[in-house]
C-alpha cells in the first residue's frame, strides 16, 4: 500500500477560516437516539438496520481475521433499488470517552496509527483491491472534526473513492464516512461534505459543552488512548459492502 499525503486545498482553506458554506439543499432530517441530527438531500433515503446488520454479517464472514464492524445508520440514494450502491453514507458511534482536544494537535501521531490500521486492513483484503491510499488527517478546531479522504480500487469493479469526517463530542465521537464511485465522487463531494459539516450534536453533547474542571475532566485525564485506528476501519467494512453487493449485482445480471 501507498500513502499519500493528499492535502484538500479547498476544503482545508474553509476549514481553517471557519466559514464553510454549503450549497447542497438538506431538507431532510434524521435524529438519531445517540443525540445527533443529521442532514440530507431529498432524493436519499435510510438503509433499514436489518439490512446493516445482515450485511456486517456478511463482512464478517468474508473477512473472519478482521475486526468487525457495526453501524450505526446508513443512507444512500432513493433511484438505486439495490443496497449499497453508490453512492453511500455510513455512521458510526464511537462513545469510547471524550477525546483531549491536545491529541489533535499531534495530527502526526494520528496520521501514524491511522496509516499502521490502514495498512493491516488493506493487506487482510488485498486478493480484491490494489493502489490504496489515505490522506492526511485535518483536524477543524472550530467545527471539532477530523477529516480524512480514501482512496481504493476494487477488481474488476474499479476505484472507490471517500471522505471522512469524525466529529468530536462529550462521549466520543460521530464518524461519517461518504462513498462514491471514482468518476462520480467529485459531483458528489459538496453534498458529503455539507452531510459532515451540517450534522448536529445535541446541545449537553457538544463538545466542550461539559465543565471540564469537574468529573468529566477526570474523565477526560483517563481517556490516554484514543482508537485513532479504528476511524479507517469503516473504509474496508464499506469496501467489503460494496464488493458483496456488487457480486450479487453481478451474479443476477448473468443469470438473467
Amino acid at each position: 500500500m501507498k500513502t499519500v499525503r493528499t492535502v484538500l486545498e479547498i476544503v482545508t482553506f474553509f476549514l481553517l477560516l471557519g466559514t464553510t458554506c454549503f450549497a447542497a439543499d438538506l431538507p431532510q432530517s434524521f435524529a438519531a437516539k445517540e443525540g445527533f441530527t443529521i442532514h440530507l438531500p431529498q432524493d436519499w433515503k435510510p438503509i433499514p438496520k436489518e439490512v446493516l446488520d445482515r450485511y456486517s454479517q456478511a463482512i464478517a464472514r468474508m473477512a473472519p481475521k478482521a475486526e468487525k464492524q457495526h453501524y450505526n445508520y446508513g443512507f444512500q440514494r432513493t433511484d438505486t433499488p439495490k443496497w449499497f450502491t453508490y453512492p453511500y453514507i455510513l455512521v458510526q458511534v464511537n462513545r469510547s470517552g471524550r477525546i483531549p482536544e491536545e491529541q489533535l494537535k499531534a495530527l502526526k501521531r494520528i496520521e501514524k496509527a491511522m496509516d499502521d490500521s490502514f495498512a493491516k486492513a488493506t493487506d487482510s483484503i488485498s486478493s480484491i483491491t490494489s493502489n490504496a491510499s489515505l490522506g492526511e488527517p485535518i483536524y477543524d478546531p472550530v467545527s471539532h472534526i477530523l477529516w480524512t479522504r480514501i482512496s481504493i480500487d476494487v477488481k474488476e469493479a474499479g476505484t472507490m473513492r471517500g471522505i471522512i469526517g469524525a466529529i468530536l463530542n462529550e462521549e466520543g465521537f460521530v464518524q461519517i464516512a461518504c462513498y462514491a464511485m471514482g468518476n462520480d465522487f467529485e459531483k458528489f463531494l459538496p453534498v458529503f461534505e455539507a452531510v459532515i459539516k451540517k450534522t448536529a450534536i445535541r446541545a449537553d453533547l457538544k463538545y466542550g459543552a461539559r465543565n471540564m474542571a469537574g468529573k468529566a475532566g477526570k474523565e477526560e485525564r483517563k481517556q490516554s488512548v484514543v482508537p485513532w485506528g479504528t476511524m479507517t476501519l469503516v473504509l474496508i467494512g464499506a469496501l467489503l459492502l460494496f464488493f458483496i453487493g456488487w457480486k450479487r449485482r453481478k451474479k443476477a445480471s448473468g443469470a438473467s
